[in-house]
């Protein structure tokens, strides 16, 4: 007699001896995204009655009423538009009055500064036409000399002079004492015509420098007729205590 077999243990999965075998799930296929669609136009009946089943609109706000002029009203705005058409005005007269004063200021200014000046040019030029008739006058004293009366024309000449100038002149004289008396020379100036020379920003009342044109009729012992030399001379005079005197002569 044959002894039972035990029985075997099943395996995790495995089925029962004589149970039909389960049937083999299928694997679940990913399924299709769904295509957009599109939207039937709306129909006029869905329109209308989107029309009827809409929310109503809220009523449009009131406009705001005007407030009620008052009488002070029109006195306020008439005041405010004499306020600002008087700015400008006086904006205007102000700078009037700046320009006024300025040219006023001005004009005194240069007014007294040109009184000054032509005062000023004024006694430069009365100075100078003293000085010219001085020289002038001093030219004729100095180149009219005679041969016997040489000490004379001496004294007469350096009364005319600056000390510093007669001095020179004198230096000068025993040359004409020597050739005069041989020759018996006699000389006789006139003056033409005699004037200041421009001096421009150098100018002062108590200088000058005049140009004298002046002839020299001369006589000697081997001549019958006199001679005339025309000469141009140039006289520096200076003023000493009001009076002009020569300070340096430059023939030409």
């Amino acid at each position: 007699m044959s002894t039972p077999k035990p029985p075997r243990r099943r395996i995790a999965g495995e089925s029962r001896p004589g149970a039909p075998a389960p049937k083999p799930v299928a694997k679940k296929s990913a399924k299709p995204r769904p295509t957009a669609r599109t939207k039937p136009p709306k129909t006029s009946t869905q329109k209308t009655s989107t029309q009827k089943t809409s929310a109503p609109k809220p009523p449009a706000p009131e406009a705001p009423s005007r407030p009620v002029a008052s009488e002070s009203a029109p006195a306020a705005a008439d005041s405010r538009a004499r306020r600002f058409r008087l700015q400008p005005v006086s904006r205007r007269l102000g700078a009037l009055v700046a320009l006024t004063v300025a040219a006023v200021v001005f004009g005194a200014v240069f007014g007294v500064r040109g009184f000054t000046d032509w005062r000023n040019e004024g006694t430069v030029v009365e100075a100078h036409e003293k000085a010219a008739t001085t020289a002038a006058s001093a030219g004729e004293t100095i180149f009219t000399y005679q041969f016997n009366q040489l000490p004379e024309h001496l004294k007469d000449a350096k009364t005319t002079m600056t000390p510093s100038f007669a001095k020179k002149f004198e230096s000068i004289a025993p040359a004409l004492q020597e050739l005069a008396p041989q020759r018996k020379i006699q000389v006789k100036a006139t003056v033409r015509n005699a004037a200041a020379i421009e001096c421009g920003d150098t100018c002062r009342a108590d200088r000058a420098t005049v140009l004298v044109f002046i002839d020299q009729a001369r006589v000697a012992s081997d001549a019958e007729q006199p001679t005339v030399f025309g000469n141009r001379i140039k006289l520096k005079m200076v003023e000493r205590d009001g009076r002009w005197l020569v300070d340096n002569i430059e023939a030409l």
